[in-house]
């Protein structure tokens, strides 16, 4: 029962969750205060983002602002959505990385799996994902797309 409530609400921590938070109004608090100034209106708090995404950036050409540089702690992985992709968005060493939110093995959200140095594993399975290259450590054949990133400033801006 505990997979197929994964499966259907998302993780505790995914977006799928956090959306579902906000649609029924049963937000989570956040493990430690925040000022609710720094917090943008209902998308990032549903997705616990202490830093709003900067709004006076201009991103290069071809790129989309994503979140604020601040808002990821290294370590950590985040799903966005942009120009109608789910990415997933990872800070190594405050070095960020992204590439497609979706395991070609089962569809799984990269963006709520773990991070280990530049290994990103899979939630359902545990296929591993190098987010420098895209390539499928446990499945070599496989790799999924990844997107050129950089930052503005405060921003993190994903080429889309």
């Amino acid at each position: 029962m505990g997979l197929i409530k994964t499966l259907v609400l998302g993780r505790e921590n995914g977006i799928r969750r956090s959306i579902l938070r906000t649609l029924t109004g049963t937000q989570k608090p956040p493990t430690t205060p925040r000022p609710e100034s720094t917090l943008h209106e209902t998308g990032e708090k549903a997705l616990n983002l202490g830093v709003e995404a900067p709004k006076d950036v201009t991103p290069p050409d071809g790129y989309e602002v994503v979140l604020h540089k601040d808002a990821l702690e290294p370590g950590q992985v985040i799903e966005v959505i942009i120009a109608g992709r789910a990415i997933a968005v990872c800070n190594v060493d405050e070095t960020y990385h992204a590439l497609s939110n979706t395991c070609p093995h089962a569809e799984g959200p990269l963006g709520e799996g773990s991070l280990d140095a530049t290994v990103l594993s899979c939630p359902y399975h545990g296929w591993e994902f190098d987010v420098l290259t895209g390539q499928c450590l446990t499945q070599p054949e496989c790799e999924v797309p990844t997107y050129k990133v950089e930052i503005v400033g405060d921003a993190v801006c994903v080429e889309v």
